[in-house]
């Protein structure tokens, strides 16, 4: 799907005309899974990561909760660090925190990540965080109605229609704080013909901060993200 169409399924239609290079340029910053076999501290750095404090009816709390978030049941793995050293999976994950940092780097926000669409342990959908670049935030965001109405996350993912918030201060949709200081947010699905198979989301500590160069950049990011096998965990045992 060419970047024109890409904006206008994702509900886009304004930026349809705008920047097709960035757009071209997002989708080239996804990485490719890399064939080496990698050393169990990525092994960690890449299923392993912190999470704030649960707070009252599912909202960020303070601190960070005792136990770290592991990818590896979701993915469907046993954790063994040494095993998963030259798994399919690992190397995915691996291939999308590069996409990540690389889309930081190009559009510079404050935080940024990709989500993917999953059944977790509890058997809920939810998108659950694969890659970031920032602060901790929350793992798991489920895909409920209820949830959807405070959370763009979980609006984008439900109804495959991006989200661009220029002015946290003046927006009254669905909003879902975990950092204060966040004041712009732009959420974008990865959509694979009618599905929603994850989402980016990007957060900016100063308001109108998604200008339409970064918007589509981000979208074409998930375009690419749409044509690869990245939001697919492998199905080969550990």
């Amino acid at each position: 799907m060419n970047h024109e169409s890409y904006l206008r399924a994702v509900a886009l239609p304004e930026y349809a005309d705008q920047a097709p290079d960035a757009a071209e340029r997002g989708a080239s910053l996804v990485a490719r899974p890399p064939h080496a076999t990698v050393d169990t501290q990525t092994v960690e750095d890449r299923y392993v990561y912190p999470v704030p404090e649960p707070g009252e009816d599912g909202a960020c709390g303070v601190g960070l909760a005792d136990d770290p978030y592991n990818l590896a049941q979701i993915c469907g793995l046993e954790y063994d660090p040494e095993r998963l050293r030259d798994h399919p999976n690992t190397a995915r994950l691996v291939a999308l925190d590069e996409t990540v940092r690389r889309l930081a780097e190009e559009t510079n926000p404050d935080w940024l990540g990709v989500y993917r669409r999953a059944t977790n342990a509890d058997g809920q959908e939810v998108l659950v965080k694969e890659a970031y670049a920032g602060e901790h935030s929350r793992a798991e965001f489920p895909l409920t109605e209820s949830f959807a109405e405070r959370s763009n996350n979980a609006t984008v993912g439900r109804t495959g229609e991006a989200v661009l918030v220029d002015d946290v201060d003046d927006y009254d949709g669905p909003y879902y704080e975990c950092d204060d200081s966040v004041q712009s947010e732009f959420c974008c699905p990865v959509l694979a013909g009618n599905d929603v198979v994850g989402i980016i989301d990007a957060e900016a500590h100063e308001p109108d901060f998604f200008t339409p160069e970064r918007v589509c950049t981000i979208a074409g990011t998930c375009a690419g993200l749409a044509d690869s096998d990245l939001l697919t965990p492998p199905r080969v045992e550990a």
